[in-house]
């Protein structure tokens, strides 16, 4: 797992020259949200995993108070595995996250601890204006 967010994978994908986008879900593409949603995240799922066709998930959740909402997609490949409206335990699990008596899927990945994104993805937001993504 690591963080991410929409400006680093536009940067990347503008750097290496992958155009392509994810198979995301209507609720995402058509929320108000900025997902990050470039098809080189496949890439680099790949590349970490060394397989072909690696199952990942890219999730976003923005929560204050308590109350908040939150998107999440699971891929094997290029593939989309989970639904439209999907929720970040869903996501998880397709590719093999598995709750346990005590915890769920979002417990066990430890995103209980994370409060916001590290400080270093704010370089990307630079990054894309230098690049004009």
């Amino acid at each position: 797992m690591f963080p991410i967010d929409h400006c680093f994978s536009a940067y990347w994908a503008a750097v290496r020259g992958n155009r392509g986008q994810l198979d995301l879900p209507h609720r995402i593409l058509s929320g108000s949200v900025t997902f990050p949603g470039e098809a080189v995240l496949h890439d680099l799922a790949r590349e970490v995993t060394h397989e072909r066709r690696p199952r990942f998930a890219v999730i976003q959740s923005e929560y204050f108070g308590g109350r908040g909402d939150q998107w999440a997609a699971a891929f094997e490949g290029e593939t989309r595995l989970t639904p439209d409206g999907a929720t970040i335990n869903q996501a998880w699990a397709a590719p093999g996250v598995r709750a346990t008596a005590t915890m769920d899927e979002f417990d066990v990945i430890g995103l209980g601890t994370f409060r916001s994104n590290p400080d270093h993805l704010q370089a990307y937001v630079a990054l894309c204006t230098e690049l004009g993504v």
